[in-house]
């Protein structure tokens, strides 16, 4: 049993190890392949920002990593280990062996800490080790692992740093007339109106998407703020995965100033797993056929600034999301990933009649 740095002549086992591992699970959902060995290939080899291992035995793959360093305000330190894409056979010594060796790596560059699991350049979407909720399968972006991982990385010495959360919201738990209310109230007495985005002013949405997450963003939502550029990235990246149904702002009528925002993604990964990763011709029409199937959406965000986040404004921009639904035919809605000491996007989505669905933790240690 060996450690491996992944360099390019490694990269395809990177890829395609989660294609074993998860064999026989009807849960998983493959990244897609072509994607991913882009991205890698951009992270490790060209740009040089993150770091991978691979642990094999007789050229069998057993487990895998890609890892970086970066400043983390949670930790109060500049230089934490952040660690991704973890998937590791049920061996402890196979999971050890890999973590050892990414530890020294992250010491070397001066990591005093090691914090994960989250997704590269997006800490809204697949983070964390999936902890609870392994009866239903994953939504779009959202983590999946095997229960064991949570015993590998306890065992290996690390703790719970803290818990996202998320909540499921299916159609007959609302209370329509309640929600009418609220949101007519809050409304008229604040006077906004919510509404889609407008893919013809993209760059006025885009900028007031920004401004929004500029305010609302604290240490509790636990990342920064992206910038104008990393939203017109996710848009860029996304395009085929958004409709416009799912993305709101809520405006004051009297100079149209942003006051809150959501958006929701539909479930592409019940395509996904019609596709196996693949984008050829059979995965291209599975794509194209099972797009139109898809029955439940995912909430990725939700912001209110900090002057109407006590006025329903949440609630507004909600009972839109649901009447979104009802035009889509959708009938299950998963909201988060939530942190679980953000009392007020807790509180609001439990409010709305949202039940705890699957709680995801994110790991730490000191090194």
């Amino acid at each position: 049993m060996r450690v491996i740095n992944v360099d390019k002549n490694h990269i395809k086992q990177f890829v395609d190890f989660p294609q074993k591992l998860y064999a026989d699970d009807d849960k998983y959902v493959p990244y897609m392949l072509a994607d991913l060995t882009k991205t890698l290939k951009r992270l490790i080899l060209k740009d040089k920002t993150y770091r991978a291992l691979l642990v094999t035995e007789k050229d069998e793959v057993l487990a895998r990593v890609l890892f970086t360093v970066d400043k983390n305000k949670q930790l109060n330190t500049e230089k934490c280990g952040f660690f991704c894409m973890f998937e590791c056979i049920d061996s402890q010594k196979a999971c050890n062996l890999m973590l050892d060796e990414m530890v020294r790596q992250m010491r070397d560059m001066g990591a005093d800490y090691v914090s994960g699991t989250y997704f590269p350049f997006d800490q809204d979407n697949r983070r964390g080790i999936l902890y609870q909720g392994f009866d239903r399968a994953p939504l779009i972006f959202t983590s999946y692992n095997p229960a064991y991982y949570n015993d590998l990385l306890v065992n290996y010495g690390m703790e719970k740093q803290t818990d996202a959360l998320a909540y499921e919201l299916k159609r007959n738990y609302v209370d329509d007339a309640r929600l009418q209310r609220i949101a007519e109230f809050s409304q008229k007495k604040y006077d906004y109106r919510v509404e889609t985005i407008d893919w013809k002013h993209l760059d006025r949405d885009i900028a007031d998407f920004y401004s929004v997450m500029q305010q609302a963003t604290n240490e509790i939502i636990y990342q920064d703020a992206p910038t104008m550029q990393a939203l017109y990235n996710i848009v860029a990246q996304w395009k085929n995965y958004l409709n416009k149904d799912f993305i709101l702002v809520a405006r004051l009528n009297s100079d149209n100033t942003p006051i809150g925002i959501a958006m929701a993604l539909p479930d592409f990964f019940q395509v996904f797993r019609k596709m196996r990763g693949k984008t050829d011709l059979k995965g291209i029409l599975a794509f194209l056929k099972e797009r139109k199937k898809i029955t439940s959406i995912r909430a990725i965000m939700q912001y209110v600034v900090p002057a109407y986040q006590h006025t329903g404004a949440i609630v507004s921009l909600y009972r839109k999301m649901i009447s979104s639904c009802d035009k889509n035919g959708i009938t299950y809605a998963e909201l988060g990933t939530i942190m679980e000491n953000n009392a007020q996007s807790n509180g609001a989505i439990k409010a709305l009649g949202g039940k705890l669905a699957r709680v995801y933790r994110i790991y730490y240690r000191k090194i």
